[in-house]
């Protein structure tokens, strides 16, 4: 019984690591805009979250390990799913352009 909820507990972290991961990956882009000043912080960001699902996954064994990974495998299908979901239910459709006099 302890074991199933530490497993559980160990799936939901890797997808929550899994999104963080995801977002510190796109970092670069959300800063793009202003990217000769913020490089550090994406950098950092990136770093931080790589090291931290590398440390997670150094020191989970066995099936902690396996559930960590499925979590994080989880975490992102659910946001790349969420956003072809979205993307499906919501589609642009072409505004009229504002008229310039």
């Amino acid at each position: 019984m302890v074991h199933d909820l530490v497993t559980a507990l160990v799936f939901v972290a890797g997808a929550l690591l899994g999104i963080r991961l995801l977002a510190a990956l796109y970092a670069p882009i959300d800063l793009w805009y202003t990217i000769r000043i913020a490089w550090p912080v994406a950098v950092r960001r990136v770093l931080f979250w790589s090291g931290l699902t590398a440390a997670a996954l150094l020191v989970l064994k066995g099936g902690g390990r396996w559930a960590l990974v499925a979590g994080l495998g989880a975490g992102v299908l659910l946001h790349v799913g969420t956003w072809v979901a979205v993307c499906r239910v919501f589609p642009r459709r072409p505004r009229p352009t504002p008229v310039m006099e």
